[in-house]
């Protein structure tokens, strides 16, 4: 199977302290949708290769996030 690595980046937004940091944007707010290459995982993947695959994802989600904050300070 393949996941997609996807990020959403709010300006205004109500964060709430759950594990995920689930959000939810502020009405008439700017928002940026990054979307990344599938992350493709084996069906028989190990422990191992699910925490090289967790690492990828990671890895793929923070050079979004620093993508994202050029985006948004060039406003």
């Amino acid at each position: 199977p393949s996941h997609r690595s996807v990020g959403v980046f709010v300006l205004k937004k109500k964060v709430f302290s759950s594990w995920d940091r689930f959000i939810i944007p502020y009405p008439i707010g700017q928002a940026l949708f990054l979307w990344g290459d599938p992350i493709w995982v084996s069906r028989s993947a190990g422990k191992v290769d699910m925490e090289v695959k967790q690492r990828e994802l990671e890895n793929v989600l923070l050079g979004m996030t620093r993508k994202a904050d050029v985006v948004v300070n060039q406003k």
